[in-house]
Formats: structure tokens, sequence, C-alpha cells
């Protein structure tokens, strides 16, 4: 195959199969029809191959175990970008959570030291949950070429966008994979949009290519007037997953969540077929693309967002080592979380632990309020800050004047950026507003919050301050496929717990079992105070045990699961615990069994 297999191509091939899928499709493609597929796409097809190939002396492919030239430059590039997150989105075998891309079940991976970097190893980088190959689509017809070749072999297909999942849906055991980061026009606004088929315009969009990330898009509005619901990590696709599963940010409680501001999106479907799904046409599309979940119903090419009027947002950040037990702190949280979120307050707050000098924090941006309201808002805190003595305490308000501004705040951005290259794992839940009425519900929060090892933060994104229009209600042609839990809770509350992805001992099948069953198990309490709660699918629990009551819910599943049924009968295009899976995939057989789930 000319053309698609650089510098790493196998150099000895050995008939030593992987121990997980020898017999995938994959190996079944006649080297001609790779070839074929290679032209028709314009060059784009390439090995799919870990970011940290160039590190190790050895690589084992599906093809089977081969010698690897290692190449100590490049080597040395791959462990400077490990934690940097514009390495990582612009390179196809690089995740955010590096974990993803190995092979949890066997404890196979080729995971360099970014804590540690020790240059070349004497050892084998393992494919993992890599795909095998891959198209780095540049247009429609990449796409609708690489479809029609896995549904004639009978290829599982991975989408990946810029790879932050936390649930490696955007990884996947032998399959082939579609690499949508590269379709990136730049974003275009247009003050009175009409979307095909409707019958009249609807006002200011913005529209973007799948590819685009968050920071292209808030520069593309800076100084136009107007602002956008994106994600408020700057490296996150709004076109691609983040709207796939809801889509929040720290404008959502003002301006709705990204399923509520996506006015129309194109799609390629499993078929080939290549559509425009609105309001106005394709509305079951356009339901299952905003809330279905990444990966499952087709690959999106663009999407097309509603635009606000831009406006100063007041800024507030309180921190402080609490030099007590921190439960008095976790009471105040929780006793003002429905005055705050009925004030509009977005951010995030939280404690990071449950025993003395745990730190307590509140990172908000409030469109409604001024600096001295929100002084007045947040006095509880200040207040409780103030009552130490030896008062540690960082205590800010201020005004920011645009939205890029505040996705541009260096402390909103430092809370984000350690999650790059660092595997993590997280459970979250909604909860709802009634769990918030009266001191009796409050005190039930406050004990699960403190019975729990991991510290927590409430991410404040549920769109409580915006009023849903008629055409988005349950049956209306603008309907999203969330959890309705979304619509009514005040927190979207998580925990999570880190590791070195390249520790051995941290990434043993063993530990990693582990860790992932007392995360999910840390949340059992939770879940058990909250029946009517849900869960944000695009920062939940992996091994979740109602996914279809906390993603979606019975009624939206069963819609979604029609829908998906009927666009894709063959599951073409599969991922972990999405519409329609099947654990015994083999895409899925390097995730673990923990608790029951699992292959």
């Amino acid at each position: 195959m000319p053309g698609i297999i650089p510098r790493v191509l196998p150099l000895l091939v050995f008939a030593v199969k992987v121990a997980l899928g020898s017999g995938s499709p994959i190996l079944a493609v006649p080297s001609q029809a790779w070839d074929s597929l290679n032209s028709s796409v314009s060059g784009r097809l390439h090995l799919g191959t870990p970011v940290g190939l160039p590190c190790f002396t050895s690589y084992q492919n599906a093809l089977g175990l081969s010698g690897n030239v290692p190449d100590a430059e490049q080597c040395q590039i791959v462990e400077n970008g490990l934690t940097n997150s514009l390495s990582i989105i612009s390179t196809f075998g690089s995740y955010h959570n590096p974990t993803f891309g190995t092979c949890m079940a066997l404890g196979q991976k080729c995971t360099p030291s970014a804590q540690n970097p020790g240059g070349i190893q004497n050892a084998t980088c393992f494919q993992g949950t890599v795909p095998d190959y891959y198209v780095d689509a540049r247009e429609v017809k990449d796409i609708q070429r690489s479809l029609e070749f896995a549904q004639l072999y009978k290829l599982p297909v991975t989408i990946k966008n810029t790879g932050h999942d936390y649930k490696g849906r955007s990884a996947g055991l032998n399959t082939f994979a579609i690499w949508t980061h590269n379709i990136a026009p730049e974003p275009k606004i247009n003050d009175n949009f009409t979307p095909e088929s409707c019958p009249g315009p609807v006002g200011p969009v913005v529209t973007y290519g799948a590819g685009q990330v968050g920071t292209n898009l808030y520069n593309s509005l800076q100084g136009s007037g107007y602002l956008t619901v994106a994600g408020s990590c700057p490296t996150v696709g709004p076109s691609g997953g983040w709207v796939a599963g809801g889509g929040h940010g720290i404008f959502a409680p003002t301006f709705g969540l990204g399923v509520d501001n996506a006015v129309q999106m194109k799609v390629v479907l499993p078929n080939g077929t290549f559509v425009t799904a609105n309001r106005c046409q394709n509305q079951d599309i356009f339901f299952a693309l905003r809330g279905g979940g990444g990966g499952t119903f087709g690959v999106v090419t663009e999407t097309t967002a509603a635009l606000h009027k831009d406006q100063e947002f007041t800024y507030v950040f309180l921190q402080m080592v609490i030099p007590a037990d921190p439960r008095e702190m976790n009471r105040i949280l929780v006793a003002n979380a429905q005055r705050w979120s009925d004030e509009g307050w977005g951010g995030l707050y939280g404690v990071s632990g449950i025993t003395v000098n745990s730190t307590g924090r509140f990172l908000g941006f409030n469109a409604n309020l001024n600096v001295e309201q929100a002084r007045a808002s947040l006095k509880p805190v200040t207040d409780y800050f103030a009552s130490f003595t030896s008062s540690n305490a960082t205590i800010l308000f201020k005004t920011l004047p645009s939205q890029w501004a505040a996705q541009n705040d260096p402390v909103l951005l430092a809370f984000l950026s350690p999650e790059a290259g660092v595997s993590l794992t997280r459970a979250s839940r909604l909860v709802p507003r009634k769990n918030f009425d009266g001191e009796e519900a409050q005190k039930k929060i406050v004990d699960v919050l403190m019975a729990n090892s991991f510290g927590w933060a409430a991410v404040i994104a549920s769109p409580t301050n915006y009023t849903l229009p008629e055409s988005d209600k349950p049956g209306g042609p603008g309907e999203a496929s969330i959890t309705p839990a979304w619509r009514d809770s005040l927190w979207h509350l998580t925990y999570r717990v880190s590791w070195n992805p390249a520790d051995p001992v941290a990434t043993s099948p063993e530990a990693l079992t582990k860790t992932f069953k007392a995360m999910s198990e840390q949340m059992d309490p939770m879940r058990a105070i909250t029946p009517d709660g849900g869960a944000y699918q695009n920062e939940a629990d992996v091994y979740e045990p109602d996914p279809i009551g906390s993603f979606w819910g019975a009624q939206n599943y069963a819609r979604l699961l029609s829908i998906k049924t009927r666009l894709d009968p063959n599951n073409l295009l599969s991922c972990w615990n999405c519409i329609g899976w099947n654990k015994s995939d083999e895409r899925f057989q390097c995730y673990l069994n923990v608790r029951g789930i699992g292959p």
C-alpha cells in the first residue's frame, strides 16, 4: 500500500497475532482494496499508530509483532507534547486520557512518561485501542467513501475528532476510524439565517466545521458583538461529541445547553447519505444528534449555532484552604445552591476533600448581577472565609467586558489544563432542584459529600435561567434527546481520580479495575437519594450502572434506539454505552469488567 504506510511499516512481521482480535474483519481486507480506498479519498488513508511509537524498539498491532526503528528526536517531541492539548488534538494516535488508547484488559500500552521522560525504551509498543487505519477526512466525500468501504467489508467504525472523551468512545480495538478534526473552515457569521426548508429566518448564527475547537470559535466572534454557547475547555470541538452529549458551558444557565443552541447540523449517515437536519426537516436525526451521543448516528461535518448579544459579565473567584472540618463549607454551598442557580451563576464550586485543610472554592460567571450584587450573593462564603483569623483566602470580584474575556480567564483555563494527557476517571450525577428543598434534604447531600473519598465539584451549567421555546419542548420539532434531568437539576456533581498513564502498577488490569470500581461505587449514595436525577454522558462514570435511565430516560432511549436501528441496522458505528451497543462486540474487548459491566 504505497502512499499510506510511512516510516511505521513493520520491518519484520512474525506469525504472532494480537491476543485479542486475531480474526478481526480488518485483517481480511485485501491490500488492493485499501489502495483503492486511498485513491478515492485523495491519499488521506493512513495507518493508525500510537503516539508513543517513536520511543519503542518493537511494535505489535493487528498484523503481528515487528521490529521498530525508534527515533530519539521524534520521541522527545512526543514526550514534550504528551500534556499539551494542542499537540494531542493534532495527532491522530493521541488522546487526552491516554489510558483509553491502551488495552486495559491486557495491560498493553504504548505510553511514554510525561512526568519522567526517559527517551527510547527497549520495549514493545502495543496498538491498544488506537484504530488500525483511519481516513483524515477533509470533505464530505472522504467520509462517504470511508463509510461505503466499511459497509462493504463489515469494518467496525470509530469516529474521532479532538480525542477528549472520558470513556474511550473515540478509540476502539481493531477498528477503522474517520478523523474529523481537519474539517475546520473558518467560522462564518450570518446575521439573519434561514435553515433549510424553514419558512423564515431565525436570527443570527455562526456556522463551523466538525473540527473547529472552542478557542477558534471564541476568537472568531471577538469584536462581533455576539456570543455563543460552547465548551469551557478551549480545545473541545463544539460540533463533535460535546453537542452530541448535550453540551454544557459556563453560560448555559442563561443561554441554554449546546443542544438548545444548535440550529442546523449537516451529517453523513452510516449508509453514506449526506443530509441536513434541523427543526424543519429530518427532525428525527436532529433529535438524535442533539443528546443521543457521539459516534452513533452519523458523522457530523458542520454545525450552525445560535448567537446572542455579547455583554459584560461579573466574574468571581473565591478560594481558601480551610483550617477546619469542611462540613460547614459543604453546608453553605448546598444551602445556597437554589438561590445561586436562580440568580444565573455559571461555573463551578466545591471542596477538595473531607479533612482539615481541604480547599473550598467558587469560580463563577454571571450575566445578570453586577459586582455589588455578586458580593451580596456570595456573602455566605466570604463571611465564612473571614471567620478564620489566619485567613489565606483569595477573594476576587470584577467585571469582564465580553464572553471572550470570560472564556480566556486564566483561572478557568488553569482548572482545565491539568487534565491534558493525564489519565483519569469520573463519576457524575445531575442533582434535581427538589433535593435542595429544606434542611433535611440538604443534610442528606452534605452527608453524602462528607462520606466520599475524592473531593467534589458541582458544575453549575443547567439551563436554569433559560426558557425552553415551545418548539423544543417534548413532542416539538426541536426536542433534544438529553435526559430530562438536565431541565430540573441545579448541579452536575462530579468526582474524579487520576493516575500516571505510564505507571505500570497503576495501569495494570487489577489496579485499573479497583480504581474504576471505587469511583463507580462512590457515586452510589448520591444515586440513591436522587432517583429522579441523571448523568451528563460526556463526563459520566465509565461503568454507570443505569446508562439508559441516567443519560436519556426510557422514553428518549426508545425513540433513539428506533432511529439507530433504522439508520444503522448493522451497527457500523458503535461505542461504549452508546445507543444500540453490544458489549460482546470485539471493539470493546479491551475494556474491563467492573461491577458486572463490560465484556
